[in-house]
């Protein structure tokens, strides 16, 4: 994705180019590229797409600068109480910060940003992520070099960086599928933690880094159930008007689901008269598409669909790895394929990022309720890898699960959907609004147990949208719970995996990776790239993925490996490209 990247001019670092760096960032010809600032102690700049906040950086203020990517939805509201004169995102953060009001100023910001603030007075280099973490931001620091980056490759750009591999990543992605907490494929680079600002002193070469916010911030609330059912309509509908200007070019990815329904309901009825885009991707005839059709066709949008096939859905991933940073797993590249058309379509997309997970309390059934994380009651999702989640960190001081794996299995995999598609689509979060999130941890769990408060929110607050269109996950509309009995449910499971190993399509899953990984030319493919005595994963791991995953899964037509494939496909990209390796021909 596009955004922000510098280094101190120090330590193995002071012969580094910054056009080097930022032709690395530049990924794209459409990118629109910020000068080039340099003083004699540090080097930084942007990236961006040019579509939303500032059109150029950085500002400045008293010999202080900022550098910012993304934006925020409540800054004025924020700066009145305040009493701060600024009106532009940057401009405020460089007043608060002038005025010894950062701190308070970030705790109350709702928004999708990251930002590099440099005090060339106090030779002080400052980072800074919003308070869910959702904008990616890498830093690195070793022996006095100090760089940072939206993108790793900005990073690896600087001559002198050390490149040692992590030990804990392979093992962690290989049996999740994502990386935890501050991990990256790098031992010496870290993501920067959620509602962080990390100081750098270009002096002394030290490092200080603490939370302005806190999940603690949220205290229990007493709403009944029927009460949080109207609030949270309220909130979210809020939520929409902030990140939704009918003057833009904003549109919606419309699926089966409930998340993005949302969103789209919420858009139509704050704009019934608008005309917006809609799409939506599949193979032909699933779910997906046939009710994203059945949902536009009560509006005044448009609505195009997008097809997977055998054909079409693996070269383009190979680039999306390297976009990626190596940290999204290639079978869940979804709808990257068509960014191209789809950016030519809407410049903004409405993300239903993790609304399932938190209004729907997706994640509830598989921990305890109303409990503070704990490496035990984690280990569903985090299996033997909950020592890298930070699981005792204070930002956890919550009598809730959740949070946690919000910042870590939604951050660090579903947030990796979002990168692959920042390159040509800037992407907002309404589910990620703050009063939102501030609603939904200050009630008890239970409310959201099995979808029941998110359902009953939808049902009343648009039935337009939800009262008899089905939801793909039940083929029943939200709210309607029909459980088939456990016979019924093995029934269907076996017909589901002799239906795939004979080659007939299901209408409920929107891919088929494990015919398709099958189709002679991928197959072919795979078998070169994973090839031990040519692959550059061996120097990192023992394990064969050749005769461990991709022979098997060739072989037996009722086995699946398709995971354990894509994901050793994705390594193995990503390594070739970072040690400048070809790929198979």
């Amino acid at each position: 994705m596009p955004g922000i990247y510098g280094f101190a001019k120090a330590g193995a670092l002071t012969s580094t180019s910054l056009s080097g760096v930022a032709n690395a960032m530049r990924l794209y010809d459409h990118f629109a590229q910020d000068e080039l600032f340099e003083d004699d102690s540090l080097a930084a700049s942007r990236a961006h797409l040019g579509a939303i906040a500032q059109k150029s950086s950085p500002a400045v203020l008293d010999n202080v600068r900022v550098w910012v990517e993304g934006e925020a939805y409540n800054h004025r509201n924020v700066a009145d109480s305040l009493k701060l004169k600024k009106s532009s995102f940057a401009d405020l953060l460089l007043e608060a910060y002038v005025k010894s009001k950062l701190d308070v100023f970030l705790n109350r910001i709702d928004g999708y940003f990251c930002a590099a603030l440099y005090d060339a007075d106090r030779q002080q280099v400052k980072l800074i992520s919003d308070r869910y973490g959702m904008r990616m931001l890498y830093w690195y620091a070793k022996n006095g070099s100090f760089a940072w980056g939206s993108e790793v490759k900005a990073i690896l750009a600087c001559e002198g960086v050390d490149k040692a591999i992590d030990p804990t990543s392979y093992e962690c992605f290989m049996d999740l599928g994502y990386l935890l907490g501050e991990h990256t494929w790098f031992e010496k680079i870290k993501l920067i933690k959620p509602a962080t600002a990390l100081t750098y002193d270009l002096k002394t070469q030290q490092i200080e880094q603490h939370y302005y916010w806190t999940w603690a911030e949220i205290k229990p609330s007493q709403f009944t159930f029927d009460e949080a059912v109207e609030e949270l309509g309220k909130r979210f509908i809020t939520a929409v008007e902030r990140r939704f200007d009918p003057g833009k070019n904003v549109g919606v990815a419309l699926s089966g689901g409930l998340d993005s329904r949302a969103i789209f309901a919420a858009a139509n009825y704050l704009y019934p008269d608008f005309k917006g885009y809609a799409y939506t991707f599949g193979i032909p005839n699933c779910d997906d598409i046939t009710i994203a059709k059945q949902v536009i066709s009560r509006s005044n949008w448009t609505h195009e669909s997008f097809h997977f096939n055998d054909k079409n859905w693996f070269q383009p991933r190979l680039e999306k790895v390297w976009n990626t940073d190596g940290m999204h797993d290639m079978m869940h590249m979804h709808g990257g394929e068509f960014i191209k058309e789809i950016a030519a379509k809407m410049d903004i997309n409405l993300n239903g990022y993790s609304g399932d997970a938190i209004f729907g309390g997706g994640f509830l059934t598989r921990v305890p309720l109303n409990t503070r994380i704990t490496k035990e009651n984690s280990r569903a999702f985090y299996k033997n890898f909950a020592g890298l989640a930070n699981i005792d960190d204070v930002l956890y001081e919550i009598e809730r699960v959740e949070p946690n794996l919000q910042m870590n299995r939604v951050r660090r995999f579903t947030a990796m959907g979002t990168v692959n598609g920042l390159i040509a689509v800037e992407q907002r979060k309404p589910f990620f609004d703050n009063a939102c999130v501030e609603l939904i941890f200050s009630i008890p769990d239970e409310y959201r147990l099995n979808n029941k408060l998110y359902s009953m929110m939808l049902q009343k607050v648009f039935p337009k949208y939800f009262k008899d269109i089905p939801w793909q996950k039940t083929g029943k509309p939200a709210g309607v719970v029909d459980p088939p009995s456990m016979p019924k449910r093995a029934v269907n499971k076996v017909m589901r995996q002799l239906k795939a190993a004979i080659g007939i399509k299901s209408s409920k899953g929107y891919t088929n990776y494990k015919a398709w990984i099958r189709s002679p030319g991928i197959a072919e493919y795979l078998m070169r790239l994973l090839d031990p005595s040519t692959a550059i994963y061996p120097t990192i791991t023992k394990q064969d993925c050749l005769t461990g995953y991709l022979k098997p899964h060739l072989d037996n037509p009722m086995l699946d490996k398709s995971n354990q494939i894509l994901r050793a496909a994705t390594i193995e990209i990503y390594l070739r490209k970072v040690n400048g390796k070809d790929m198979p021909n």
